[in-house]
């Protein structure tokens, strides 16, 4: 039992070769665990590079754009055109979501709420900044604060148009019938505070004639142009591509363009200012994205959306819908020409506000 104790006794306490064979084995398992550990640890790296290559890359997923005007008007028309221009550049969905209401608030307030990473931006119609501001006491948006110009998506003065059985070939024999016979040439536009209301509201401010103003709440400048064809009205305000149909048909006469020169397409309509100076009122279009985007994905959108309306299938698309050609403009110009657009068309919103 003594010898059996001892031995015993020998084996429990390490001698220094067998501490030696331990340590081997075990920097032998380690080796073996890290050939066979190797491969998916290189693989699991590469995937992380490729993942965050993937998120550098913009867009990298889907990009949603709202639109504030309802679903087959010209501009929300004209804005599916530009998304599936970029569609097809960047290889990504670009959806366009309609947002109606509230002048445009719902729909900028919608983008507020997004996350400012590039992927929601907003399509904002002239009245979103044109109107909106002038009303900022009251509503929780500042645009000129919250929102950041990308570009222009479209762009063009506003037609005045009448029924071919009114009997006028200018804007001046129209102003003549007006005062001859006051209240009772009705001018027909989209709902009130719109800019084709506010065109009209201009006209009859610069030109002193007691045209009636009539804004429809629904159905706008459709309805306008079916009261117009009933004898009811007479004369609608509204974009090229708004009055297409009519135009060709041979239902409405355009008089004059309320833009600040002739249009190279149309050199032959007169520009209202040169009947009323001062009367110039344009309709447009532009893309914005909300603050605190990245200034990289900002400079981005404008280099890509410049590159897609300059695009000669799409500027041939516009042309078949009655758009008006335009030239596309630095930032600094569209920031210029948006504040040019506020201090005309404020003292007109504010008087257009319900007393």
């Amino acid at each position: 039992m003594v010898i059996l104790r001892k031995k015993l006794s020998f084996m429990a306490v390490p001698c220094q070769s067998q501490t030696w064979f331990r340590q081997v084995l075990r920097a032998t398992m380690n080796t073996r665990r890290l050939a066979l550990f190797a491969p998916l640890t290189i693989a699991i790296g590469a995937m992380a590079c490729g993942l965050a290559a993937a998120q550098d890359k913009y867009p990298s997923g889907p990009v949603k754009i709202i639109n504030p005007l309802p679903a087959g008007s010209s501009p929300d028309v004209t804005i599916r055109m530009v998304a599936e221009q970029l569609t097809k550049m960047w290889g990504q969905q670009v959806v366009v979501e309609n947002r109606p209401g509230g002048g445009g608030l719902i729909g900028a307030q919608a983008v507020l709420a997004a996350a400012p990473d590039g992927y929601t931006l907003f399509a904002a119609g002239g009245s979103t900044f044109t109107i909106l501001p002038a009303q900022k006491d009251k509503l929780p948006v500042d645009v000129n604060r919250d929102l950041i110009p990308i570009a222009l998506t479209g762009k063009g003065g506003f037609l005045l148009a009448v029924s071919p059985k009114l009997g006028v070939n200018s804007l001046a024999e129209l102003i003549a019938l007006a005062k001859k016979d006051p209240h009772t040439i009705v001018i027909g536009t989209n709902p009130a505070g719109t800019l084709p209301h506010l065109a009209a509201r201009l006209l009859v401010e610069l030109s002193k004639t007691p045209f009636t103003v009539l804004p429809y709440s629904t159905g706008g400048t459709n309805e306008a142009i079916r009261d117009i064809l009933g004898g009811r009205v007479h004369a609608v305000i509204e974009t090229r591509s708004g009055l297409k149909g009519a135009l060709d048909s041979g239902d409405l006469k355009a008089l004059a363009i309320m833009s600040s020169e002739r249009h190279e397409k149309f050199p032959d309509l007169p520009v209202a200012a040169e009947t009323v100076p001062g009367l110039t009122a344009i309709g447009w279009q532009a893309l914005v994205a909300p603050k605190g985007t990245p200034q990289a994905i900002i400079d981005q959108l404008r280099g890509d959306l410049l590159k897609a309306l300059q695009d000669p299938h799409l500027q041939a698309r516009f042309e078949q819908i009655g758009g008006m050609p335009f030239r596309p403009m630095p930032v600094a110009d569209l920031i210029r020409f948006i504040e040019a657009e506020q201090k005309l068309w404020w003292p007109i919103v504010k008087g257009a506000e319900p007393k």
